[in-house]
């Protein structure tokens, strides 16, 4: 509740929590005139000092409110002037309004950014935990100097270029990107890779493990647009060294693009992976399509994952592997 005074042509506060935003309290100053006083100041009949800030002071003369500027003048703070001289015994009443701070008050000086929280950093001690990114959500976290941190939302996936603007495939049988480390789910896409080797195979594989520890369970191939049970040439169920992704034309010098989802990569047991590729059309005018699923029955977490020609380097493409 505010304290207001009208001035001629607006209220202002005075006193209170109002528009100015200010806390303050009100002290009251009391004399009791002993005849013809036309100004006030010092002591009042309780010996407290007339002080008051100029602006936001309320007069009464025994209780009727004066008007700033006509009935008196109040300009020093520490005087009233201008009044009509007092009779003895007229009361004079001078409301002063006087600042006051809130004991354990939060500053607003604590806050820098928009989007800041204040929180708790300790008993009785306030902090400020800055706004995370566009999506993410609030989450308790007591391993966080407040208790609490900013993520993802549960359930959902971020995900990262792990090998940031992507690898050349150039020049190389087997192109491996590592540094991947905490990764549930891993994401592998194969941009126009290409072998001058006629009908190499391209296929993926985890932590550089060229044993027998991939199983594929085959899948599709589409030539001239009719579906075939197909699998590379590779026994359904059967174990092998990798995971296949796609193949070059019987012709050489085509390009295969594709890629592989892997999940289970945190897990130091058996991880899924489901791979798809397309080659171009081959001697016979027909394009390759996969679709594969397999598992890889390793004993690690996933840290590296590799892409490689079964025949002949690659000679162009690029690799990207995205983590989440």
């Amino acid at each position: 509740m505010a304290v207001k005074r009208y001035d001629g042509s607006a209220w202002q506060v005075v006193a209170g929590k109002g528009d100015q935003g200010t806390s303050s309290s009100i002290a009251t100053w009391v004399k009791t005139a002993s005849g013809g006083e036309t100004s006030l100041s010092g002591n009042d009949d309780n010996s407290q000092p007339l002080s008051y800030t100029v602006g936001q002071e309320l007069v009464f003369i025994n209780g009727a409110l004066q008007k700033r500027g006509v009935d008196y003048t109040a300009t020093t703070g520490t005087s009233i002037t201008g009044l009509t001289a007092l009779v003895a015994n007229d009361v004079v009443t001078v409301w002063t309004v006087n600042a006051f701070s809130v004991t354990g008050a939060i500053a607003n000086t604590l806050v820098d950014a928009k989007g800041d929280l204040i929180v708790a950093t300790g008993a009785d001690t306030p902090g400020i935990l800055s706004v995370g990114s566009n999506d993410q959500v609030l989450t308790a976290d007591s391993s966080t100097g407040t208790g609490l941190k900013w993520a993802a939302p549960a359930g959902g996936l971020t995900w990262t270029l792990i090998n940031t603007g992507g690898t050349s495939l150039t020049g190389a049988a087997t192109i491996t990107v590592s540094g991947i480390s905490d990764k549930e789910y891993i994401l592998v896409l194969v941009d126009q890779a290409s072998s001058a080797s006629a009908d190499s195979i391209i296929g993926l594989r985890i932590n550089t493990d060229t044993g027998t520890n991939y199983s594929n369970f085959g899948g599709l191939i589409a030539a001239a647009g009719t579906y075939v049970a197909a699998n590379f040439t590779i026994n359904a169920g059967t174990t092998q060294t990798y995971q296949p992704i796609g193949r070059m034309s019987s012709t050489g010098g085509s390009v295969v693009a594709g890629g592989a989802f892997i999940t289970g990569g945190k897990s130091t047991g058996i991880k899924s992976i489901q791979s798809m590729g397309a080659g171009t059309a081959d001697g016979n005018n027909q394009h390759r399509n996969y679709t594969l699923t397999g598992i890889y029955n390793g004993s690690a977490a996933l840290t590296s994952v590799s892409l490689f020609s079964d025949t002949g380097n690659f000679d162009a493409g690029t690799l990207y592997v995205y983590g989440a």
